[in-house]
C-alpha cells in the first residue's frame, strides 16, 4: 500500500497530458546522444562554442524541461489540491517545446549559424514555456496546500522563469549582435537560476513526497524541509547580486552560495537517515540511479566552488557532465519509473481492484530492462568524466552512444507499463433480479375476492 494520506488523487488529470512529454523527452536524449557521436572532441573545446550550446540545450530543455513539464501538470492538482488552469492550451505548449527546441539546436549548429531560425526559436520557446508557466504560476499562487514539496515547485518555477528570459535574450543576441556586457556574469545567472533553482530545487522539493511514498522511509521532516528550502532561497537571490556587483571573482560569489550549500548538507543528513530507516531494504534498480545521483550532485558542488577560480574550460565541462547528466538525469529516470507504472496503474486498473484479477505496480515496470539501464548511465557518465579531460574520442563516442540506448530504454518502459489494457469490468447482476420470483407476502389487498 502506497502512501498517499492527504494526496488529492481524485483531482489528477488525463493520463494522456502529462504521458506526451514523457514519451518525446527520452527522444531528445537520444539526439543529444547523437550529438555526442557526430561531433565527439568537438563539443568539449570551449563552454560557449554553439554546437556545445546546441547539445546542451537538447538535453536542459528537450529532455529535462519536457519531463519538468509533464511532472507539473500532473504533481500540482495532486499535492496543491487545485487543477492547473487551461489545459486545452497544453497541446500547444507540447508541441510548442518540440519545434522551439529543435529549431534552438539547427540554428546554433548549422554551418554558418541561422540567425532566421534563432528568432524563430526563441519566438516559439517564449510562447510555450509561457503557456506552461503562466498557468502553473497561476495554480501555485491559489493552491492552498503548504507542503513542503509545493513550497519547493513555488520556488523552481520562479527560477525558471528568470531563466527562461535570459534565455531568450542570448537568442536574440545570437541572432542580432551581443550588447556590451560582462558574458560571464550572465551566463552565472542563468546556471544559477537554471540549473540549481529550476532543477536542482524542483529534485529536492520533489523528493519530500517521492522517496517516502515509493521507497517507504519515514516522512521528511517539515521544518528541516522549510530549512533546505529558505537556504537556497537566500543563495539564489543572493548569487545575481553578487555576480552584478562584485564580479565572478569576487569572494563575495562564495559568500553569497553559503546559505545553499548549509540547506544541501542538511538536506543530505536528513535524506542519509531517511533512507537508513526505510521500510523496504531492498535496493531496486531506481534507489541505486537515486543514489548515484546524489554521489554526482555532491562531486558537482565540489566543482562549482573552483568555477570562479578558473578559466579552464574543461572544469565547466566536468561540471555539467556532473549535474546535468550524472545528477537529474538519473534521478529524473528513477522517478519516471514510479511515477508512470504508478499513473498507468492508478487510470487503468485501480478501479477494478477487487473486481478481477490486474497487475500489481511491478508488473508494469521492467526490471531487467532498467537494470541494463542504470549500467548504462553510470557507465555513460564514467566515459565522459575521462573523456573530456583525455580528449580520447572513443570514449566520448561510447559515452554519446550510451545516452541512445538509455533514452531508447526509457521509450521501452514506458511501451511496457502501457501495454496492458485494462480487462472487462465484470457485469454486475440487476439488485431487483433477485426478488422476482420471490412470492408476495399476503396483504389485505391482495386477498380481497376477486384478486
Amino acid at each position: 500500500m502506497l502512501p498517499t494520506a492527504g494526496l488529492r488523487i481524485d483531482q489528477a488529470p488525463p493520463m494522456s497530458l502529462p504521458f506526451r512529454f514523457f514519451a518525446t523527452a527520452p527522444l531528445f536524449l537520444m539526439l543529444a546522444g547523437a550529438g555526442m557521436v557526430h561531433w565527439g572532441d568537438e563539443l568539449f573545446i570551449a563552454p560557449l562554442m554553439p554546437v556545445s550550446v546546441a547539445t546542451l540545450h537538447l538535453l536542459l530543455i528537450g529532455w529535462m524541461v519536457m519531463i519538468v513539464c509533464g511532472a507539473m501538470i500532473q504533481m500540482i492538482p495532486v499535492l496543491a489540491g487545485i487543477p492547473v488552469p487551461w489545459p486545452g492550451t497544453i497541446p500547444w505548449v507540447h508541441g510548442g517545446l518540440i519545434v522551439g527546441t529543435l529549431a534552438f539546436a539547427l540554428g546554433l549548429a548549422s554551418e554558418p549559424m541561422a540567425p532566421g531560425m534563432l528568432v524563430f526559436a526563441a519566438v516559439v520557446l517564449f510562447m510555450a514555456l509561457g503557456g506552461f508557466l503562466v498557468p502553473i504560476a497561476a495554480a501555485l499562487v491559489k493552491a492552498p496546500a503548504k507542503h513542503p514539496t509545493v513550497n519547493g515547485m513555488r520556488l523552481a518555477m520562479a527560477c525558471l522563469v528568470g531563466t527562461a528570459l535570459l534565455g531568450v535574450f542570448f537568442l536574440v543576441e545570437h541572432a542580432f549582435g551581443f550588447i556590451d556586457l560582462d558574458r560571464r556574469i550572465l551566463v552565472g545567472i542563468h546556471l544559477a537560476w537554471g540549473l540549481l533553482g529550476g532543477m536542482g530545487v524542483l529534485i529536492l522539493g520533489v523528493s519530500f513526497q517521492m522517496l517516502p511514498m515509493f521507497y517507504m522511509t519515514p516522512a521528511f521532516p517539515a521544518q528541516e524541509s522549510h530549512r533546505v528550502l529558505i537556504g537556497l532561497a537566500l543563495s539564489l537571490l543572493l548569487l545575481p547580486v553578487a555576480l552584478v556587483v562584485a564580479g565572478v571573482d569576487a569572494i563575495w560569489v562564495w559568500i553569497a552560495a553559503l546559505p545553499g550549500l548549509a540547506g544541501l548538507i542538511q538536506y543530505a543528513i536528513t535524506v542519509r537517515s531517511m533512507l537508513r530507516e526505510r521500510k523496504r531494504k531492498r535496493v531496486d534498480p531506481t534507489l541505486r540511479l537515486w543514489l548515484f545521483g546524489f554521489g554526482c550532485a555532491v562531486a558537482a558542488l565540489a566543482l562549482l566552488a573552483a568555477w570562479p577560480a578558473t578559466e579552464e574550460g574543461g572544469w565547466r565541462f566536468l561540471f555539467a557532465t556532473l549535474f546535468v547528466l550524472g545528477w537529474v538525469t538519473p534521478v529524473m529516470i528513477g522517478m519516471l519509473h514510479k511515477i508512470v507504472p504508478f499513473l498507468v496503474w492508478f487510470h487503468r486498473f485501480s478501479s477494478l481492484a477487487g473486481l478481477v484479477e490486474i497487475p500489481m505496480m511491478d508488473d508494469l515496470t521492467p526490471e531487467r530492462a532498467v537494470d541494463v539501464q542504470v549500467a548504462l548511465v553510470i557507465g555513460s557518465v564514467v566515459a565522459l568524466l575521462v573523456g573530456i579531460p583525455t580528449g580520447w574520442e572513443p570514449l566520448l563516442v561510447l559515452a554519446g552512444t550510451g545516452w541512445i540506448a538509455v533514452g531508447g530504454i526509457q521509450l521501452y518502459a514506458l511501451w511496457f507499463a502501457l501495454r496492458i489494457k485494462p480487462p472487462e469490468a465484470p457485469v454486475m447482476p440487476d439488485f431487483a433480479s433477485f426478488f422476482k420470483d420471490m412470492p408476495v407476502a399476503p396483504t389485505p389487498e391482495n386477498t380481497m375476492p376477486g384478486r
